[in-house]
């Protein structure tokens, strides 16, 4: 569209331009001029090069037709869909729903009160006698058979010592469980506490003379490092239950009440889910904890004392005092086959399981899994007895997983740990898992806190996050490189800020780092992607063994808990490199909640630690939660006016090169697709785009306290193949904008932008642009004045299309050079060092767009129906330049257009006005060839550059996005308005005035070579055709427009006053027609 402020000074006349009374006695003297032009012999030879040449203009013209920019530019949308931005449905795992079911509340046995939570005997029998309160926690089971067989669901207990005696054995810890009521025990279901009997890896004293229970020093603090373990086993492999087992979910629930008071009081249930579709054979889920720490009380003065105490439990709740639980937590999963079989990790049945054609869409639903789950929900307090309380809170994190692509195998081993230092500098977060078998694994997220205050808003937020990771691939990276991604995030070997140990087995890490926030001196590796030693604010990194096929991430937020007020995200990748680093100046979220209650003098020693180490290990997870879900603002945001830069690279390895050879490279993603709106967007899926649409319907949103700024007022929807590195930045004192992208793909690249009313896209405003080859490396560099173009290969064709109404407009650049410059300002202009091989302009609002072959310009109007046509090749240089005196009449008054070209070829101008005006000195009509184009042209045209009639949409105060997606909104309408301009230029070029007025004319023409222009145009309707001469003929009338007021010829009749309409009609007064006017007055 920029081309287009290029051509119209061409016939834009000077702003007081118009042709008077007073013309000097130029209209004369061109007059004879003319006269005596007429006595040369040539002027019939002229006439025939003349039809010959204008033929060529008439047969140029035609509608347009298939490959024209405008048709092609209508099509570039056609993929276009609505994503439906609903929050999601819930999809709680069972044990929730039974939890948040009122008719089945008291079946999960949770307490009111703390007396019940520490003193209930509701599950006491002669066979267990610990199983009271504190001791005890429900367990629920949902059993399912194979088409459609038996199926059991129930609820049960168990306690952490297990059943103390069945029959005549001793069994300390274990709980056995009759699934489908036939009186024999099928499952061993125990929740143990491990890991505290060696002193300095299990356990430890700080006393005031150091670590270690010296006699005779003080104790200060205690710390343990438990390991808690679920542990599920079928009692006998043989039972026929087992042979036609489908599904089999065992859940523990636990729950905490923590007013010590007779009234009722708030509530928790922990949740520890697991769910199989093969019998367990030893299924062990254990958590880890970094370390527990409690303070001693001021009345224990004797380490040997405490210590037998501790044995002999004798420790009361008023002598240790929680104080942290800190992370890292190392989550295990042990999946072993039974001996001499398989059957835990094969799904061998064939009839049951076909992952050929079992599409693997709900991981609940899957053939071939195993699932864990923690979380809890929050419950108020019992208002009236009986009843079952209101929510507060719910939060879990669920995880299945199956074999990779169409395998049978499932995972026998995988480490979890869950790491952050929030007890330290509380700068990092990580995700480390270990797996030994390729698998697909889902990841379900969610958190409830709509009913609780969060920070400074009177209510919290529902976030719902579902994850799959198809072909996560096994193994572990080499020691070297463990440590290389550790050192990254700054915390190399030995640093005194890592919690935990290094993980001596690794096959994927995500690491979260805020730089900022670190107060340590980092490791100085300048070989590293991110020296650490000089690091940006922010750093996120994924590590993997391999590619990873396919990454599926899909959350909804919503705000206060409710559903208008919300945000929706999609992200697809196909094929992620085994390193990705991202890193800029953005800042990610803190979730501001404190979860855990660890100083509790109401709950003993026990309840603390199983408590708060459950809640603690849900709090880390939502934490990383709410740092996912503000990184697409964050990144978005760093093209705000606030500035800042943000930056993607994929590599093969994080080390420069390992001790084996491999060294780092660059690495590309195979397709990413990413969406983000706040209402229902449109997006084109299955081709490469980059895509924005602004909804007027969310302009404000209703929120759950009143109306509120949407979350993301403007959609944006993208999908790139073959890209190895991204970066952005906004320098805001400079206004410098850089983007830069890497990578190899041929496939064609969209960029659009839809401004729409709702869902309904039949009246949406469209345009879009098309690049047929996506260069390797392409920069670009956007100053106020001055857009920088660099890239590695040419691009084919860059065409544009926009579309409101029947407004279309189309802009086709052919053959791009690899290198060019955009200057913007008072000066405006195309510069580069190779020619673009053509421009193509079309825009209409008409039925049947036109246009014309070859270079040409066409400007058809006929009523409100306009349609331009432009094309103009191989142009190497185009600049427009403001006058140096605005407004003077001379030359200092004139704009100047300049055009470089590599080539001359002829072009065709056409001129088509097929308007009925009342006026009939109003219409251009016209053909014209200058046969060639000089390659080099100069032309001072009167007036001056700055049109009030035609102005470029800009970007105006918005932020980043927001600024970009109004000014697209506008730059659409930009083509109705020049064709407005246009028509208004030529329907009436020199115009008419009932003053008097001077006329400026003036154009200088300076070329470097000669060229022939044959021209036949007419304005109105001037009767008289002149005749073709070698050189300039014109017919020109001098017509005075007359505003008649006959009210004060009181004897003026109707006849007469008809009379001396019809004689000033036409602007001409004849010697017969003064006659006439002489009779009448």
């Amino acid at each position: 569209m920029l081309l287009l402020l290029f051509l119209v000074p061409i016939v834009q006349p000077v702003t007081t331009a118009e042709i008077a009374s007073d013309d000097f006695g130029i209209l004369d003297a061109l007059d004879e001029l003319l006269e005596d032009r007429t006595l040369s012999s040539s002027d019939l030879l002229a006439e025939g090069i003349a039809s010959t040449t204008l033929a060529s203009v008439d047969a140029a013209a035609r509608e347009v037709r298939e490959g024209d920019a405008i048709v092609e530019a209508e099509r570039f949308l056609d993929g276009l869909e609505v994503r439906d931005s609903a929050p999601f449905e819930p999809d709680h795992p069972r044990a929730y729903e039974f939890l948040l079911d009122a008719e089945n509340h008291s079946g999960a046995g949770l307490p009111d009160n703390l007396f019940q939570t520490l003193f209930s005997l509701e599950n006491w029998e002669l066979t267990d006698p610990l199983a009271i309160g504190v001791n005890t926690y429900a367990i629920y089971l949902n059993f399912s058979s194979k088409n459609d067989g038996p199926s059991y669901e129930s609820w049960t207990s168990g306690t952490f010592t297990g059943d103390i005696q069945v029959g005549a054995n001793l069994n300390l810890f274990d709980n056995y469980i009759d699934i489908d009521g036939d009186g024999a025990e099928d499952v061993i279901v125990e929740l143990t506490v491990q890991g505290l009997l060696q002193r300095g890896q299990g356990w430890d004293i700080t006393t005031s003379g150091g670590v270690g229970p010296i006699a005779g020093l003080i104790p200060e603090t205690l710390w343990i490092r438990p390991i808690f373990q679920w542990r599920v086993h079928q009692i006998d492999a043989a039972d026929p239950l087992w042979d036609d087992m489908a599904f089999l979910e065992v859940s523990l629930l636990k729950g905490f009440a923590f007013d010590f008071t007779v009234q009722n009081s708030e509530s928790y249930s922990i949740v520890i889910d697991t769910r199989f579709t093969q019998p367990p054979n030893e299924f062990r889920v254990g958590v880890g904890l970094d370390r527990i720490t409690f303070e001693i009380s001021d009345t224990v003065t004797d380490v040997a004392g405490l210590l037998l105490d501790l044995l002999g439990g004798g420790v009361g709740a008023d002598t240790l005092s929680l104080t942290s639980i800190s992370a890292p937590y190392a989550i295990t999963i042990q999946n072993p086959d039974a001996p001499g079989g398989s059957l835990q990790t094969e799904c061998a049945d064939e009839d049951w399981f076909d992952p050929e054609t079992q599409p693997r869409v709900d991981s609940h639903a899957d053939r071939c899994s195993f699932g864990v789950g923690i979380g809890f929900v929050h419950f108020d307090a019992v208002t009236e007895e009986g009843t079952v309380p209101d929510v507060l809170e719910l939060a879990y994190i669920d995880a299945g997983f199956h074999p990779a692509d169409t395998g049978r195998r499932l995972p026998s081993e995988i480490d979890l740990t869950l790491r952050n230092d929030n007890f330290g500098d509380n700068s990092f977060d990580t995700v480390e898992i270990f797996t030994d078998r390729d698998s697909d694994v889902y990841v379900h997220y969610f958190e409830d806190r709509s009913e609780m205050p969060e920070g400074e808003a009177n209510f919290g937020n529902i976030s719902d996050a579902r994850i799959w990771i198809r072909g996560l691939p096994s193994g572990s990276l080499p020691e070297e490189e463990i440590n290389a991604l550790f050192t990254m995030i700054g915390e190399a070997p030995g640093s005194v800020n890592l919690p935990g140990d290094m993980p001596n087995r690794l096959s994927l890490f995500i690491g979260i780092k805020n730089f900022s926030g670190d107060a340590t001196t980092n490791v100085n590796d300048p070989t590293l992607p991110i020296n650490p030693a000089t690091p940006p604010n922010t750093l996120i990194v994924i590590a993997a063994m391999d590619f990873i096929p396919l990454l599926e991430f899909a959350s909804s937020f919503q705000r206060g808990g409710f559903a208008p007020d919300r945000s929706s995200m999609s992200l697809v990748v196909e094929n992620l490199p085994p390193v990705i680093v991202v890193s800029g100046s953005f800042s990610l979220g803190q979730s501001g909640v404190d979860r855990l209650r660890p100083d509790n003098s109401n709950l003993n020693a026990i309840s603390q630690v199983l408590d708060n180490a459950l809640l603690g290990l849900v709090e880390i997870i939502l934490d990383l939660g709410t740092i996912v879900n503000s990184i697409p603002g964050a990144i978005v945001g760093t093209a705000g006016s606030a500035g800042g830069t943000v930056e993607v690279a994929c590599f093969t390895q994080v080390k420069a090169a390992w001790s084996t050879g491999e060294t780092r490279s660059p690495a590309e993603v195979g397709t990413l697709g990413f969406a983000l709106s706040s209402s229902d967007q449109p997006w084109i899926p299955n081709e490469d785009h980059l895509l924005l649409s602004s909804d007027a319907s969310i302009e404000v949103v209703q929120g759950r306290s009143g109306p509120v700024e949407p979350l993301v007022p403007v959609a944006m929807s993208a999908r790139v193949s073959g890209i190895s590195g991204v970066t952005q930045s906004f320098d805001p004192l400079t206004s410098e904008r850089v983007l830069a992208l890497k990578g190899s793909s041929s496939e064609p690249l969209i960029v659009g932008h839809v401004s729409h009313d709702g869902p309904n896209m039949t009246l949406a405003q469209k345009q879009a642009a098309m690049i047929s080859n996506r260069p390797d490396d392409l920069r670009l560099v956007q100053l106020p004045e001055r857009l920088i173009y660099e890239a590695s290969a040419p691009i084919g064709t860059i065409t544009y299309g926009g579309q409101d109404g029947e407004q279309r407009n189309a802009l086709r650049l052919v053959g791009l050079p690899s290198e060019f410059e955009l200057v913007l300002g008072s000066e405006v202009g195309y510069v580069a060092t190779t020619p673009i091989q053509a421009v193509e302009i079309q825009s209409s609002n008409g039925t049947v767009p036109l246009t014309m072959d070859g270079d040409h310009v066409r400007f058809s109007v006929d009523g409100d129906e306009t349609s331009l046509s432009v094309r103009i090749s191989d142009v190497l240089r185009m600049r427009r330049l403001s006058p140096l005196e605005e407004g003077a009449a001379g030359p200092e008054g004139n704009s100047r257009v300049e055009m470089q070209r590599t080539s001359s070829e002829p072009l065709r101008l056409l001129f088509e006005d097929a308007t009925n005006y009342d006026d009939p000195l109003l219409g251009l009509n016209g053909r014209a060839v200058i046969e060639p184009l000089p390659a080099d042209i100069m032309i001072a045209v009167p007036g001056g550059a700055d049109s009030e009639g035609l102005e470029l949409p800009d970007f105006g105060d918005q932020e980043g996005v927001e600024g970009l997606s109004f000014f697209l909104g506008d730059l659409v309408a930009f083509g109705q308005v020049a064709n407005d301009f246009i028509h208004a230029l030529t329907k009436d070029l020199g115009g008419s005035v009932s003053g008097e007025s001077d006329l400026a004319i003036g154009m200088d023409l300076d070329t470097g070579e000669s060229f022939n222009m044959t021209a036949d145009m007419r304005k109105g309707t001037t009767p008289n055709e002149p005749a073709w001469v070698h050189g300039l003929s014109m017919e020109a009338d001098e017509r005075v427009d007359v505003d008649l007021n006959l009210s004060r010829l009181d004897r003026l009749t109707l006849s007469g006053r008809i009379t001396l309409e019809t004689i000033w009609e036409d602007a001409r007064l004849t010697a017969d027609e003064q006659e006439q006017g002489d009779l009448v007055l």
